[in-house]
């Protein structure tokens, strides 16, 4: 049996009742995803709220909606990263003679589009490996939590407990906002 979640009239009345704080929030939080998914934040909030609002995710009714919006970004992020998505146009789109007017997209990437994607998530990687060169323990956590393990994953890989989480975690993420305010820029 699925959890009750809130319908779409409650989600709409939760994203509504977010403050500017939980907004700066949000964007905080997306900011670590859109860098790693090579996406701005705006555009992946944006994602997060039209797919809660549109009953395609559904925030369960024992969960802040914060909370929330911070995993469906994640998920999002984490999607964008797993595959280049194609823009697709009708086939079927012709003119008074029946000739196509636009001709149809692949919808799978190039090799130049697929170059370019390795390209951009390598250097993305190696700005973080260099952020954190003197910090073992911030890299191990960083390279875990980009591989999407859970957080018992990571203490275990690690070797942490709760608290020492928790720090590593701010470090990292105070770290990545000090280096990069406005996001990754290419």
């Amino acid at each position: 049996m699925s959890e009750p979640t809130l319908d779409l009239a409650e989600a709409r009345q939760a994203i509504e009742r977010l403050t500017s704080a939980d907004l700066l929030r949000l964007r905080k939080a997306g900011r670590q995803y859109a860098f790693a998914a090579g996406c701005d934040v705006d555009d992946l909030l944006n994602e997060a709220v039209c797919q809660t609002i549109a009953g395609v995710r559904n925030c369960p009714r024992e969960m802040a909606m914060l909370p929330f919006l911070i995993g469906v970004m994640r998920s999002r992020a984490s999607a964008r990263q797993q595959k280049v998505e194609a823009e697709l146009v009708s086939a079927d789109a012709t003119d008074a003679e029946g000739r196509l007017l636009h001709e149809p997209v692949e919808s799978k990437p190039n090799v130049e589009e697929l170059a370019l994607v390795r390209e951009d998530v390598s250097a993305r990687r190696n700005a973080l490996e260099a952020l954190f060169s003197d910090d073992d323990e911030a890299t191990l956590f960083l390279w875990a939590y980009l591989d999407d393990l859970s957080k018992d994953e990571i203490m275990t890989t690690i070797g942490v407990d709760v608290k020492a989480y928790a720090t590593i975690r701010r470090r990292v993420r105070r770290t990545i906002d000090a280096a990069f305010p406005n996001g990754w820029t290419s």
